[in-house]
């Protein structure tokens, strides 16, 4: 079996999870693929998962975020964890084109007319070696054909983890961190691996509008917001 260059990464034509051969250009056997945790009947707008088809949940009804549409993949759970830290620290890039073709398929229209990775800081992006939110937008971008816009917004400094703030905390650790240059598009999708409080996603959906984008969706693989 021959490597083949595919993202800037060695890949061997193995399942990136159990490591077996996989069928033809696939980057997940079908085993793999079929017993994925996949999100099932989510709120529209903060992909919180329902009991019923289509539904909004009480905390967006009461208090909706800036953001009009939420599309996630999955819970935080096995094994995307795995996937996504190996992603971020053990330069799997392929982890990332893998994801990205995962939740393409699980997206529903109308698409929008580019996808937005949320960016790094230059240093971070400078260590890494890329962003890990552009290598799950280019696995999007291979299923679904939408431009990736890695040009409009810009981190302005580095910010500590938002994980253990309060919400006031969070919008003061994020104030003036992220600036959007003008924009011709009317529908965008900003795009991150976890959504982990969401106010990043505020902050830069906020943003977009100001510049005149009239429908932002919100799109990740996993998230982790809690109700």
């Amino acid at each position: 079996m021959t490597a083949r260059l595919q993202s800037g990464a060695l890949w061997w034509g193995q399942c990136l999870l159990c490591r077996h051969d996989c069928e033809q250009q696939a980057l997940i056997c079908r085993q793999c693929r079929d017993e994925l945790p996949l999100l099932e009947r989510p709120c529209p707008q903060c992909a919180f998962p329902l009991a019923v088809e289509d539904a909004h949940c009480g905390q967006c009804q009461r208090r909706p975020p800036p953001w009009q549409r939420m599309q996630v993949l999955a819970d935080f759970e096995s094994p995307y964890p795995r996937l996504i830290h190996d992603l971020k620290y053990h330069q799997r890039a392929l982890n990332g084109r893998l994801l990205g073709q995962l939740l393409a398929r699980r997206l529903e229209p109308p698409y929008p007319e580019a996808i937005l990775p949320v960016p790094l800081h230059w240093w971070r992006q400078l260590r890494r070696g890329y962003n890990q939110a552009t290598e799950i937008a280019r696995g999007l971008q291979e299923v679904l054909d939408i431009p990736v816009d890695t040009r409009t917004l810009r981190r302005l400094r580095s910010t500590a983890s938002q994980t253990h703030l309060n919400r006031r905390q969070r919008r003061k650790n994020l104030h003036g961190a992220f600036s959007a240059r003008p924009v011709a598009y009317r529908h965008v999708a900003l795009l991150d691996d976890v959504i982990t409080t969401g106010t990043t996603m505020m902050e830069l959906t906020r943003l977009l509008h100001a510049q005149g984008v009239t429908r932002v969706e919100v799109w990740a693989t996993c998230r982790t917001l809690e109700h």
